[in-house]
């Protein structure tokens, strides 16, 4: 008897943690949200994440006041890509999606690399270099 509740103890655990893990993502979660950049002082909003079917989307408002329809698909951002896109080599934490055109991360507020540095601790980056916005 046990036994058998230890095995269901495991299972439940094991249940849990995958659920955890599952269609809520990592920690990148928590870079849905709207972006914006600051313009003449006033924000206005650049980029959308969103969280589809377990996968990170953008929308954009570059051409348009209203919210583009999907425009890519982005994938959370490994140590190595973050070497590879940003050229940093030391050991900064940050958190970030991608896509071969657009990565969007956050990282430590202050955080600098080269003439760059965000004061709000998120960042785009696409061929242009790395721009500062404010996540809304």
């Amino acid at each position: 008897m046990k036994k058998a509740f230890n095995y269901l103890v495991a299972g439940a655990s094991a249940l849990l943690l995958l659920t955890a893990c599952g269609p809520s993502g990592g920690p990148e979660a928590e870079l849905v949200g709207v972006y914006a950049v600051k313009k003449n002082g006033v924000l206005k909003e650049l980029v959308k994440i969103e969280r589809q079917d377990g996968r990170y989307i953008m929308r954009d408002k570059v051409r348009t006041a209203e919210w583009s329809e999907p425009k890519m698909q982005m994938e959370p951002v490994t140590r190595e890509a973050w070497r590879r896109i940003t050229t940093d080599t030391g050991n900064t934490a940050f958190v970030g999606v991608a896509s071969g055109q657009l990565g969007v991360f956050k990282v430590p507020p202050g955080w600098k690399k080269n003439d760059f540095s965000t004061g709000t601790g998120y960042f785009l980056f696409y061929s242009q270099g790395p721009v500062e916005v404010h996540k809304l």
